[in-house]
């Protein structure tokens, strides 16, 4: 008699579960439990849960940015933007902030911030605005309020590791006809040498030797370079691409 054999149901594995909103989470926790200590009682944070969005070149346009990876592979970033430092100033200093802060008024913003960071128990280190991915990503919002209704914002930005990769297709450009246009410095005349124009005369261009030419493909300008000729022919020596 053949016994029958059953087939051993095998448990499927569930996805990793992506880390970055309870990290994110659990450091503006204690940024928030900690923040009246670090201003002194000067204001309150109140932080929001986090979301999936990418960071918006408005938002880091001229910000302080501050990063953080203490070995466990995961990346945090503090980013407090143009208006919130200024805001966040005149937090500290009980008035309002200038258009354009001192070198003193921009360490006293730094020195605020890495009081309140300090509390997550990680390194921070100030980084360039332009290393901060726009990737789309966990992004936690730090609301600071003082008692007088002055607001200024924090975010907290971690990468998401389900966030779906920017697919990169290739275009071959080879078999694409371009013209090009070739563009000299304006030239002054006046305009009745021009009316005087006729068939044969040559036009006298007051253009220095290395002047720069501009090339274009439409609109768009692709390259410049200095006027010259190769075996013969009037030719251009690119000097610059876009």
């Amino acid at each position: 008699m053949k016994r029958h054999v059953w087939k051993r149901q095998r448990r499927e594995r569930s996805a990793v579960a992506d880390p970055a909103p309870a990290l994110l989470a659990s450091a503006a926790a204690a940024i928030e439990a900690h923040a009246p200590k670090a201003l002194k009682g000067r204001a309150s944070v109140v932080a929001q849960a986090p979301a999936l969005r990418p960071m918006r070149a408005e938002e880091i346009e001229s910000a302080h940015v501050w990063h953080s990876d203490v070995g466990d592979g995961l990346d945090i970033w503090c980013v407090l933007g143009l208006a919130g430092a200024r805001s966040l100033l005149g937090i500290v200093l009980h008035g309002p902030a200038g258009d354009e802060p001192t070198p003193l008024e921009r360490n006293i913003v730094r020195e605020t911030v890495e009081r309140l960071v300090s509390a997550t128990d990680r390194v921070w280190e100030e980084q360039a605005a332009s290393k901060l991915p726009l990737l789309p990503g966990w992004c936690c919002r730090l609301d600071l309020t003082d008692a007088l209704g002055a607001k200024s914002t924090l975010t907290l930005h971690a990468p998401s590791r389900c966030a779906p990769m920017r697919k990169v297709e290739r275009v071959d450009l080879g078999a694409i006809p371009v013209i090009i246009d070739a563009s000299l410095p304006a030239a002054q005349m006046r305009v009745e040498a021009i009316a005087r124009w006729r068939k044969g005369d040559v036009i006298t261009l007051a253009c220095a030797p290395d002047v720069t030419t501009s090339l274009q493909a439409g609109v768009a300008c692709v390259a410049a370079g200095s006027l010259g000729a190769s075996r013969g022919k009037r030719a251009i020596l690119v000097t610059r691409s876009a």
